[in-house]
């Protein structure tokens, strides 16, 4: 197989993504003369950063074999400790800290009931999630924290040279997490982890942990969506989450990555992320309702499963 030949094979999810984020964009200019403006698509970008964060985090924990759909539930815990740090009067820098930290410990949580518990990855967290939304209710019961003070907004609303702030931290998150993947040995172990998780255990791989991390940094990533979240909107809400974790895994799947593990594409994810967010924008502007919205990323979700099943089970079969 020539290097050609190789990349094409590997980049072909990521190829589709590109075409079919072409086809949306004509498609809801052609409906909307909003759509291409400006300051329509900066306004895209910067409402992709949380999402894109995430998805970057749910690539690794998905690639490891696992799932998790409480990532929500651990950005909205996050956000009231943020809000209850911010009414309190703490320095921003010790906000920041605290978001991520707690973040962190939730999603180590989750990792530590999946590899130590061996509670398999759906149970485990869709059980935390339930936790977690109690919380949220607990804290702040049916009213909103807001008024929250502007000292964040920078991250959020700033430029640097023209260029929003929300680039430079997803290009700082995609290359740590690209480092982790393809420059240091623990993305090695990962993927091992995600194709056989037994011969991983055989070769000596320290399989816990190595998923404990992955669920951490995870976690970690919705601490500082949950800052990006409360730095934007100056609010923490009552239904904050709700569609984050169907968007990150609906990201990460359409970017190329195998739900069984193993396999994924951090550019492929990136390029998901886009691809919602433009779709989602486009039906606000020609005035499709929000509900729709859930109902073509969840059918976007089964189609590109269910074409996966049957790529496998051709070349499984082919194989024979």
């Amino acid at each position: 197989m020539t290097s050609l030949s190789r990349f094409a094979r590997d980049a072909q999810r990521e190829l589709i993504l590109v075409l079919a984020i072409l086809m949306i964009c004509a498609l809801f200019a052609s409906q909307s003369e909003f759509f291409l403006t400006e300051r329509n698509l900066t306004t895209v970008l910067r409402r992709s950063v949380d999402l894109a964060i995430i998805g970057a985090g749910m690539t690794l924990v998905i690639m490891s074999g696992g799932i998790d759909v409480s990532v929500g539930g651990i950005l909205a815990v996050s956000a009231i400790f943020i809000g209850r740090a911010f009414e309190a009067d703490l320095p921003a820098p010790i906000v920041v800290i605290i978001g991520v930290s707690v973040g962190t410990l939730l999603g180590l949580m989750n990792g530590a009931i999946c590899a130590k518990a061996k509670v398999p990855p759906i149970i485990a967290t869709l059980g935390s999630m339930y936790v977690f939304i109690a919380v949220l209710y607990l804290v702040i019961g049916g009213t909103w924290i807001s008024g929250l003070p502007d000292t964040l907004s920078f991250l959020t609303r700033g430029d640097v040279a023209g260029i929003p702030v929300g680039v430079f931290i997803i290009a700082a998150v995609y290359g740590f997490c690209w480092i982790l993947l393809h420059r240091q040995p623990w993305g090695r172990h990962l993927c091992a982890i995600g194709n056989d998780e037994g011969a991983a255990r055989l070769v000596g791989i320290p399989v816990d942990r190595v998923k404990m991390q992955a669920y951490a940094l995870l976690g970690l990533l919705a601490g500082l969506a949950a800052v990006l979240y409360v730095a934007r909107l100056r609010n923490v809400e009552v239904n904050i989450g709700t569609n984050v974790a169907l968007e990150a895994i609906a990201a990460t799947i359409l970017g190329g990555a195998n739900i069984r593990g193993g396999v994924g594409s951090l550019i492929g994810t990136l390029l998901g992320v886009v691809f919602i967010k433009l779709m989602q924008n486009g039906l606000v502007l020609i005035g499709v309702s929000s509900l729709w919205e859930g109902v073509v990323i969840g059918g976007l979700l089964v189609v590109v499963l269910s074409i996966d099943a049957l790529q496998s089970r051709y070349r499984y079969g082919r194989s024979l």
